[in-house]
């Protein structure tokens, strides 16, 4: 048996500001990918999934790395830092129109009635 427990969470899907300065969030199953393309040459979309935000920034950063921002000063610095959410944007400034690279979460559909599958949450302060 796959073990996705780990893969699946419940995200923030959607945020609602009403008038009365409420605010009312929803929540729904998602897994965080990491979406590149321009690093096997071949220029196809790959997309990987991660049990959490953190892991696919780290592994998207490494990838870059490894694919030749080790080049680049500042990715390595950024690298070096621990600042993994910054790689990416490093990589779409040197390299705009060759290669992606980037985290997301992806909302899972299903066949679920909103009472089933979505879950209202407490907003956090914006």
């Amino acid at each position: 048996m796959i073990v996705y427990a780990r893969f699946i969470k419940q995200l923030m899907s959607s945020r609602l500001f009403r008038p009365d300065g409420t605010v009312e969030a929803t929540q729904d199953p998602a897994v965080w990918t990491l979406a590149h393309r321009g690093y096997s040459g071949s220029g196809r979309l790959d997309v990987r999934e991660y049990p959490s935000k953190k892991a696919a920034l780290h592994e998207g950063a490494k990838l870059a790395v490894a694919c030749g921002m080790d080049e680049d000063e500042q990715a390595t610095d950024l690298f070096a830092g621990g600042r993994y959410d910054q790689v990416p944007q490093r990589c779409d400034d040197t390299h705009p129109e060759t290669h992606l690279l980037r985290v997301h979460a992806a909302f899972l559909q299903t066949m679920m009635t909103p009472r089933q599958g979505r879950r209202k949450c407490e907003a956090p302060e914006p």
